[in-house]
């Protein structure tokens, strides 16, 4: 069993060797749900590859503590931030743990532990998080993911990982808007998928945004194109060979 905060030098206990180098994980878990917290630390416990060097609530002196972990043996590799009670909160507690360490090489790497809510996802991915999990199937495959993040590497459940995998490959059939100088590189991906036929939650599922953000791009598309309706903004933008590839994968079920 491994102490949730070693009074050593964690980085150098011996546990696991990946590639040259002996590493312990060490993980700070923010959360305002006191089962989850209990949760997880329950977990981290039951590995000695992990070591639990921190812990917080929203609001709270330890959450501001995490900046005092910076640099010392228990500067943390991850920090997890599990079921956050809203998207504003995740965008909050990434923005303090930019704060917290400034220097990006540093800094630890953040994951999420949260349902598969719409909002959430969004926020958490325009924020910049290394890993948004949805009720992992077991603490091993929990386990897994925080030390692949911890790497470097990024771990997504299935549902945000099929959405990454949409937006790309609908957005491989950008085209440079030759035919509409006028409009920003956003709003050329948001006509893009309009005329593709698909409505404002659909654009803004694709494109990782908030319903209403989408609702203003469209709301100045249509000034720009001088038109007053989706249906004439559609048929402008498949005239100029938009359209075909978000339309597709609306058909094929996405």
């Amino acid at each position: 069993m491994c102490p949730r905060v070693p009074s050593g030098d964690v980085r150098t206990t011996p546990t696991h060797f990946w590639g040259m180098y002996e590493m312990t994980v060490n993980l700070f878990v923010v959360s305002d749900n006191a089962v989850s917290l209990a949760g997880l630390e329950a977990i981290v416990d039951q590995d000695e590859e992990c070591a639990l060097v921190g812990r917080a609530t929203d609001d709270s002196d330890d959450l501001r503590r995490l900046s005092d972990l910076a640099g010392t043996a228990l500067h943390p590799d991850v920090v997890v931030l599990s079921e956050p009670v809203s998207s504003r909160t995740v965008s909050a507690r990434v923005r303090h743990i930019a704060s917290a360490f400034p220097d990006e090489a540093s800094r630890p790497h953040t994951v999420v532990v949260a349902q598969n809510d719409d909002e959430m996802i969004v926020s958490a991915l325009r924020a910049g998080v290394n890993g948004y999990l949805s009720r992992p199937g077991s603490a091993d495959e929990l386990l897994r993911s925080l030390k692949v993040v911890a790497r470097g590497g990024a771990a997504f459940c299935p549902t945000v990982a099929a959405r990454m995998s949409r937006y790309f490959s609908a957005m491989q059939g950008l085209h440079d808007g030759a035919g509409f100088p006028g409009l920003t590189s956003r709003e050329l991906e948001v006509l893009e998928l309009l005329a593709g036929g698909m409505g404002n939650r659909q654009i803004a599922r694709r494109l990782f945004l908030a319903e209403k953000t989408v609702r203003n791009y469209v709301s100045r598309i249509f000034a720009k194109l001088e038109v007053h309706d989706r249906a004439t903004a559609a048929v402008m933008a498949r005239d100029a060979g938009f359209g075909e590839p978000a339309g597709e994968l609306v058909r094929n079920g996405a």
